[in-house]
């Protein structure tokens, strides 16, 4: 198990590769970041950003509160079940299964 402050960036496509994701949910975390280049990123605008990755990425898609972690709402897709929450250390990306279970994959920006 790794401290938060431990946890990967997910800086590359390559990286993204490496976490076992769909290649929709790279997508999506793709296009996520890609909005947040010249943001002041908090929580709200990593929220704004995902639902519109989203969107672009799933049609008809939305976002929506998965679940509560510690920190706060984990924001994901229906279909993908990769989303984001607030942490100490900034957004992170985890996987939420159906059954609930929280896996965090690393941080979504530096």
């Amino acid at each position: 198990m790794h401290l938060l402050t431990d946890l990967p960036v997910l800086q590359t496509s390559l990286r993204l590769d490496g976490l076992g994701l769909s290649e929709r949910d790279r997508k999506i975390l793709e296009r996520t970041r890609g909005k947040l280049v010249h943001a002041s990123v908090d929580f709200g605008e990593a929220v704004r950003a995902l639902g519109e990755a989203v969107c672009e990425v799933i049609p008809a898609g939305r976002t929506y509160v998965l679940g509560q972690s510690a920190s706060g709402p984990i924001v994901s897709s229906l279909l993908s079940g990769v989303g984001i929450v607030p942490g100490d250390t900034g957004i992170l990306v985890v996987r939420v299964t159906r059954e609930g279970v929280q896996t965090t994959l690393g941080r979504l920006v530096p």
